[in-house]
């Protein structure tokens, strides 16, 4: 079964719309009754129940089978939540560590700070979804916000309406809305990253990256960038950090090292995805400089420097006496607009200065998901 079009949504919130507003308990009568109606017509469904639980309506389908009991829709009006939350009972539901190679959590349909309680509000829900880490993330906050928000203004409704794509209980989209006065606001969003919840001929990087924490963009920024050396400066690789591995002596290493044209030159990478400068290029039609870390002590030196390079090398050269340092590098990977561009760097890791205009390099990132889909299962 796949997932609702949002404009479902709003054909039901046409039905239900007077000359002032949207009929509220028309709605939800309307919707609890076709999420019914489309369980029931599955091979096998289960009981259906609806009850009320704190401020919400759930539908749930009870075991069936070897189907898992699971929540078909929540959809109530928040409220302030009149009790603390209830941690222990949280830490007692049952959890994977992982779906699809992602943490979870234990996620809430009808959040918390909208009045949501526990058993059929509790359910599976991928790490960075929950806590707004991802691109997707940041959308599912903004709609919880919204709900919470429009409450103590005026009355709303929420609800929250799960994809099941198989027999467990972790869904693979959730259908988020809101509804204030006349306006319906609803986004989908992808709770599964495994094989099993992309339709065939889905673009799987642009999947992942909706869905990828800081870390994953870096990981694949890293990667995309020792691709692109390869390609396009036939560099040899010597050194490649991992960023998700753990820092030895609070110490990242350098991102990459590699030989061009005969020379040892030390990268430093920095991705662009998810803040506010991804997608932009300068007046001059660069992309934006980076932006290098000061350093904890003024001897450890700024990212990119001599000093902070030198002792991140000890692995690779001699940085003992007589070393009088290497070429530096940084290059800016925007996964966003799937771009490009080496920036050189001064000896005290500033200032940057562009080298050549930015370079698209989707088939780089491409490669690069793949290899690391290939290596851990997942970006």
């Amino acid at each position: 079964m796949r997932e609702w079009n949002p404009g479902r949504y709003h054909d039901i919130a046409a039905q239900c719309r007077g000359d002032e507003t949207i009929d509220r308990e028309l709605f939800a009568q309307l919707l609890i009754a076709e999420v019914t109606e489309q369980h029931q017509s599955l091979p096998v469904c289960g009981r259906i129940q609806e009850f009320e639980h704190g401020p919400a309506t759930y539908l749930f389908a009870e075991r069936s089978d070897d189907h898992d009991d699971r929540t078909l829709l929540a959809i109530g009006t928040p409220e302030r939540p009149d009790s603390e939350r209830e941690s222990v009972y949280q830490r007692g539901f049952p959890l994977p560590d992982v779906v699809g190679g992602r943490p979870t959590d234990r996620g809430h349909f009808i959040p918390y700070t909208a009045g949501g309680l526990f058993g059929p509000n509790i359910f599976r829900q991928d790490r960075a979804l929950n806590r707004g880490w991802s691109q997707e993330g940041r959308g599912y906050r903004r709609l919880e916000r919204l709900a919470v928000s429009a409450a103590v203004v005026t009355r709303a409704t929420m609800f929250v309406h799960p994809t099941y794509i198989d027999a467990s209980d972790v869904p693979a989209f959730l259908a988020v809305g809101v509804l204030r006065g006349r306006d319906l606001t609803v986004q989908v969003f992808r709770n599964r990253f495994d094989a099993d919840s992309i339709a065939p001929g889905s673009d799987h990087l642009a999947i992942a990256l909706a869905g990828a924490t800081d870390s994953q963009v870096g990981d694949l920024g890293e990667e995309t960038a020792a691709i692109y050396l390869g390609e396009y400066e036939d560099a040899t690789n010597v050194t490649m950090s991992d960023s998700g591995m753990p820092r030895q002596d609070g110490r990242q290493d350098l991102d990459l090292v590699a030989v061009i044209d005969g020379e040892l030159t030390a990268f430093e990478v920095k991705t662009q995805f998810l803040g506010r400068r991804a997608g932009t290029l300068t007046r001059a039609g660069n992309l934006p400089r980076p932006r290098m870390r000061p350093p904890a002590k003024p001897e450890h030196g700024r990212q990119a420097s001599q000093p902070y390079v030198a002792a991140r090398l000890v692995g690779v050269i001699d940085t003992g006496d007589g070393f009088d340092g290497i070429d530096v590098r940084v290059i800016a990977v925007d996964l966003k607009s799937m771009l490009i561009q080496q920036f050189s760097v001064g000896d005290d890791g500033r200032p940057l200065t562009p080298i050549g205009k930015p370079t698209d390099c989707t088939n780089a990132a491409r490669q690069a998901f793949n290899i690391i889909v290939d290596h851990r299962g997942h970006l």
